[in-house]
């Protein structure tokens, strides 16, 4: 162990060497016992090493780091059900490295158990979702964040369950989070510009998060768009999978760092959620 770790010291340190090959073999070295060399990498970065040398370990553990989110996205990306609220909270823990993920599924968890009794037999459909809206818009007090739309927080469903705002896609995700554990069958939609929840297979009525869980019709959706110059289409309103749902919040989160200019962030996205970058109507 010794002579272990006396090698992966050596392996840090040329890390920072003036050669970019000797750099990159160093790196490829390190990250084949990723967890291992995590504790040394973690004190030469946050130590008083050299200053090449703690750039170097520091940039290397946010690379770990990222791997590890990376392996996990993969790893239910692999089941032949796709966990979007897990995928959610992968998403977040890009932003909040230090993210305490039960923390907010207990909050979850807690607004689903304090619908239960609410809708305990009551069978029709739009007296739930009001039942459900009631609670998370006025008395939670949830809410589309219209002053700051484009804030990076409104994405991260860590940041909407802290702070009550959220933008179209965000706060229909946390509607369904609740939603499955109420065993309702609500699902999103992925409207062009405005993402929408719609109850039951077919479709009879649609559900705008942003707007306080106003409750909408064909015809409601099919104007929003005409008023919009755009024309409608019934595909506009067809249900969208769970994977199509995180392409689409990955999406506005590129567009928002694009606007911000954070190369960096937009990078890290790309990188690990490649996979999803598929064919979405773009906006919130």
């Amino acid at each position: 162990m010794k002579t272990n770790e006396r090698e992966i010291r050596a392996l840090v340190t040329l890390l920072a060497d003036d050669e970019v090959r000797v750099q990159n073999l160093a790196r490829e070295k390190l990250l084949e016992n990723s967890e291992l060399v995590r504790p040394i990498l973690e004190e030469f970065a946050f130590t008083d090493s050299e200053g090449r040398v703690r750039i170097a370990a520091q940039g290397l553990l946010e690379e770990i780091r990222l791997n590890n989110l990376a392996a996990g996205f993969k790893k239910i990306n692999r089941n032949s059900y796709f966990d979007l609220e897990r995928a959610c909270f992968i998403l977040a823990q890009i932003e909040y490295p230090d993210l305490e993920v039960s923390k907010y599924i207990e909050r979850i968890d807690h607004i689903a158990d304090q619908m239960h009794s609410r809708i305990a037999g009551v069978d029709e459909e739009k007296q739930k979702v009001k039942a459900l809206n009631q609670l998370l818009f006025q008395e939670l007090g949830f809410r589309g964040d219209v002053k700051s739309y484009f804030d990076p927080q409104n994405s991260y469903i860590n940041r909407v369950l802290d702070r009550c705002l959220g933008i179209p896609i965000s706060l229909s995700a946390l509607y369904l989070f609740v939603a499955q554990r109420l065993d309702l069958p609500v699902y999103g939609v992925g409207f062009p510009g405005h993402f929408l929840l719609t109850y039951g297979d077919d479709s009879n009525f649609f559900i705008d998060a942003f707007n306080n869980g106003r409750i909408l019709s064909r015809k409601d959706c099919e104007f929003f768009l005409n008023r919009m110059g755009y024309p409608f289409y019934d595909s506009y309103l067809a249900i969208s999978t769970p994977k199509e749902i995180l392409a689409r919040m990955i999406r506005n989160l590129v567009l928002i760092y694009h606007q911000n200019h954070q190369r960096k962030k937009i990078d890290t996205l790309e990188k690990i959620f490649s996979d999803f970058f598929t064919t979405t109507e773009q906006g919130g």
